[in-house]
């Protein structure tokens, strides 16, 4: 009886995320490209500051260049440093310039210029 009532369990629960599949596979990742997603999340990326230096995270600027925020990907090379990607290439991620916490679409997000990275944020506190 146990036997029966843990395979009726297992295949409930297979049913379930059979049903979510379409839904995770409508999803497209995010673009990583200036611009994109940054008004959903201003207010959130208004009060970050940089680790190393303090400067704000948002509207930073490199020689002048105003940089942005914005929802990516990413992953974490072999060598240990994390690869954001900015809409056109994958971006080297300073270890200074990473912020491990929370972020409100539980993504990681970018916020550079022209290839300079002001901030990373990961989406994991424990990262």
């Amino acid at each position: 009886m146990k036997g029966l009532m843990l395979l009726l369990a297992l295949l409930s629960l297979l049913g379930h995320s059979l049903a979510m599949a379409p839904v995770m596979a409508q999803s497209a990742p995010p673009s990583g490209r200036h611009g994109d997603g940054h008004a959903q999340n201003h207010d959130w990326y208004k009060e970050l500051r940089q680790p190393d230096t303090g400067s704000r995270c948002c509207k930073g600027d490199a020689d002048g260049k105003p940089g942005d925020c914005r929802p990516t990907q990413s992953f974490r090379g072999d060598d240990g440093f994390y690869r954001a990607w900015d809409g056109r290439q994958w971006l080297v991620v300073p270890k200074n310039k990473i912020i491990s916490m929370p972020t409100p679409d539980r993504g990681v997000h970018l916020c550079e210029t022209y290839g300079l990275v002001f901030c990373f944020i990961t989406g994991d506190p424990s990262s």
